[in-house]
């Protein structure tokens, strides 16, 4: 991650680097410039880039399609936008939409160590339903490491517990109380708990207890159609990122 100043040393931009090639460029709008905006990229393309097996180096980034002034700057760098996207959505906690959970289903936190492996397994069926399971390490230590982020809150890592005690859904959400908000960070189903309202009912259950402890706005993105269908079915607003890809050399 980089940071930019102002002369009064108030943070104006920050630059993430979500590992390989991926950037996430803010920008404060208060100060927007295409001078900014090509210096910021200058220092990803010279830092953050991935290589190919070539040796080629490249970057890639989401732009959102009404940025017309991001958009017109990447082209003039060498940016080509590629397949792919991202949908983005937001909604305010002034109410709650009212989600049954089905019959023989429950509703929780986490626990503790003695509960990963489960929650690997839950994730696996989620989003690996299509592969045999032989192909499943076992390793655990990713939801660790998630359990360890600093945002991290165990009553906002929420789950469904199926009639034979597994997990079969789950949301986790990070939330900021400096600015009041929270994004959903992992969402998923198994895929034989499918087709059952478990996805909406766990988001659900997160909105209602953010709102209890003061969140006024939440944030999750989709890249695939499951977890666009789900989030549409909750969220109330949307906007869309297209896919830009640099090869630098």
């Amino acid at each position: 991650m980089a940071l930019w100043e102002n002369t009064d040393g108030k943070i104006v931009a920050a630059l993430n680097h979500l590992g390989g090639s991926e950037l996430r460029l803010h920008i404060h709008p208060h100060f927007r410039s295409a001078e900014l905006e090509n210096e910021i990229l200058t220092y990803a393309e010279e830092n953050f880039y991935a290589t190919t097996e070539d040796e080629r180096h490249y970057i890639h980034m989401p732009i959102f399609e009404d940025d017309t002034q991001r958009q017109e700057i990447a082209k003039n760098r060498g940016y080509k936008k590629e397949s792919g996207w991202g949908h983005h959505y937001r909604r305010n906690l002034d109410s709650i939409p009212n989600t049954p959970l089905p019959s023989g289903y429950s509703i929780r936190s986490m626990g503790g160590a003695e509960e990963y492996p489960a929650r690997s397994w839950a994730s696996w069926r989620a989003f690996h339903h299509d592969e045999p399971n032989r192909n499943y390490d076992g390793d655990y230590s990713w939801y660790a490491n998630l359990q360890s982020a600093p945002l991290y809150r165990r009553d906002l890592d929420i789950i469904a517990v199926a009639p034979d005690r597994s997990i079969a859904s789950f949301c986790t959400i990070f939330y900021d109380d400096y600015t009041r908000s929270a994004v959903t960070v992992l969402v998923g189903t198994a895929a034989e708990h499918w087709q059952r309202g478990l996805g909406k009912a766990v988001i659900t259950e997160g909105l209602r207890r953010l709102k209890e402890i003061g969140c006024t706005l939440v944030f999750s993105t989709a890249h695939e159609e499951p977890a666009d269908f789900l989030y549409r079915s909750v969220m109330q607003e949307m906007r869309v990122t297209d896919t830009w890809l640099k090869v630098i050399k």
